[in-house]
């Protein structure tokens, strides 16, 4: 078989699974949908959204509520997509974001199908694909409308785009399409711009400054020159490796760096930079990253976000945290002293840096308002007994990078996490889905069996999340109607 029949079959085979496995989730997806509708008019901060959402869709753009703290994304992207011809209403509204997960989906296919360019078993990137989709948060909020599912829809769009470095144009768009959704997205974009420019700052100085070899001397088309990851010379590098070719570029005053640069890396560093630049001349204009609310939504330190997002992992990546648990506790016992830093670093943390928004407390409408009640807020021990298990995951997330990943991802995403996170008081499982799902994206191949798992686990928790939604209510004066628990 050629590699052109092997290809087209490939596509054959995956089209097939991809069309199947969408038809049973829209199918499923949709049931749900109508059953979250009849159960409630409108869900917590659906009465900031829809509001607006039908002003933009009946044209009126003069009204803003000053509750709202995102860009006007969400609402110009679903008043265009309904009012030509769909009547503009609540059911309308929370159907573009059911849609969109249906696009998130195929999105997912293909971002995992580049990434795993010669898996044999397609059925395994679909499943894969289905689970994330379905991820317990991130699926909830699919049927509702709020911005997270059309901001990840286009951040999605980017990333694949950025893939092939090709469409310049739609790459600009999309990106600016999901910054506009939420504007945190604004870090991701950067970490993606990190990404290619700490690759090509490596790059550049192996090729012209030969850290490796020596006394050879490559072209800037080489193979070593344009692919690392396909040459002899080091597939992944190191902090150090970053370091050696930062001295090397400062000393050359980064004249290898620019001569390394072709004409697409040029466009796609002109592409990421517009983006960016907007970003700032925005800030500066608006005075805050937020739109509306700014004193409810003032950034300010919170590290121990960080820990949560470890929470988070060991929640969603469950099944992952499972798989390399005998590695994980072999790390554990030849990182002794690293432990003991680490739980001195996380005790001076939690110590000095808890922080509690007053709606966390407030709001019991939330899965977090329980979690902290009854546990971190209850007693005064609890923020420092959960320290072995943020240690714990820490090695666990470690353990499932290792291998597959380089200081070029980590660096800029460690960053761009920090910036997301560590700045927002505010607790919310929301937050943490963007950051979650890119590390899930580079973990190493799992095996079929943890996809599985995977997908299960996710149907599990998601009945569970459900079947609390449908049936526990929670009564509020200032609503004539029963509230609900979401995430």
């Amino acid at each position: 078989m050629t590699l052109e029949t092997f290809k087209m079959n490939s596509s054959q085979r995956i089209l097939v699974l991809l069309i199947a496995t969408f038809s049973a989730y829209f199918t499923t997806s949709k049931y749900i949908f109508d059953q979250v509708y009849d159960t409630l008019p409108v869900v917590i901060d659906e009465q900031f959204h829809v509001p607006q959402g039908l002003a933009y869709c009946n044209e009126n753009y003069s009204y803003w509520d000053p509750k709202i703290t995102t860009l006007p994304g969400l609402y110009l992207v679903s008043a265009t997509a309904i009012r030509f011809y769909f009547e503009c209403n609540l059911y309308n509204l929370r159907f573009v974001n059911l849609i969109a997960s249906c696009v998130n989906l195929v999105l997912f296919v293909s971002i995992l199908k580049y990434v795993y360019f010669m898996e044999i078993r397609k059925s395994k990137i679909v499943l894969q694909a289905l689970s994330l989709t379905i991820l317990p948060p991130l699926y909830f909020f699919s049927h509702v409308y709020y911005t997270d599912t059309l901001s990840l829809t286009f951040l999605l769009a980017f990333s694949r785009l950025c893939f092939t470095s090709k469409y310049k144009s739609l790459m600009l768009i999309f990106g600016f399409l999901s910054v506009l959704m939420r504007q945190t997205n604004i870090a991701w974009i950067a970490m993606v711009f990190g990404h290619k420019a700490l690759d090509i700052l490596v790059k550049s100085s192996r090729v012209f400054g030969n850290q490796y070899l020596t006394n050879v001397t490559f072209g800037k088309n080489s193979l070593i020159a344009r692919d690392i990851d396909k040459s002899k010379l080091k597939r992944y590098y190191n902090l150090s490796d970053v370091f050696i070719a930062l001295k090397y570029h400062i000393r050359t005053c980064f004249t290898s760096f620019f001569n390394f640069l072709s004409l697409q890396d040029w466009l796609v560093l002109i592409t990421h930079t517009m983006l960016l630049v907007s970003f700032v001349v925005f800030v500066y204009i608006n005075g805050s990253i937020v739109v509306g609310d700014k004193k409810a939504h003032e950034a300010s330190l919170h590290v121990p976000q960080l820990l949560y997002f470890l929470l988070f992992y060991g929640v969603f990546g469950f099944p992952y945290v499972l798989a390399k648990l005998p590695s994980t506790i072999h790390l554990i016992k030849i990182n002794k002293l690293n432990i003991l830093l680490l739980a001195l670093v996380m005790g001076v943390i939690v110590h000095f840096n808890t922080v509690v928004h007053p709606y966390l407390l407030a709001d019991n409408r939330h899965f977090t308002f329980y979690v902290w009640n009854r546990w971190f807020g209850k007693y005064d021990f609890a923020v420092y007994a959960t320290i072995p298990v943020y240690i714990f995951l820490l090695f666990s997330l470690y353990d499932n990078l290792k291998g597959q990943n380089c200081i070029s991802f980590l660096l800029p995403y460690s960053v761009c996490l920090f910036l997301v996170l560590g700045l927002q008081k505010m607790i919310e499982v929301r937050y943490f889905l963007i950051p979650y799902i890119i590390l899930r994206l580079r973990f190493i191949r799992p095996s079929y069996y943890i996809v599985l798992i995977e997908f299960f686990w996710y149907l599990a928790i998601n009945t569970c999340a459900f079947y609390v939604f449908f049936n526990k209510e929670v009564i509020w004066s200032d609503f004539d109607y029963a509230q609900r628990i979401i995430w």
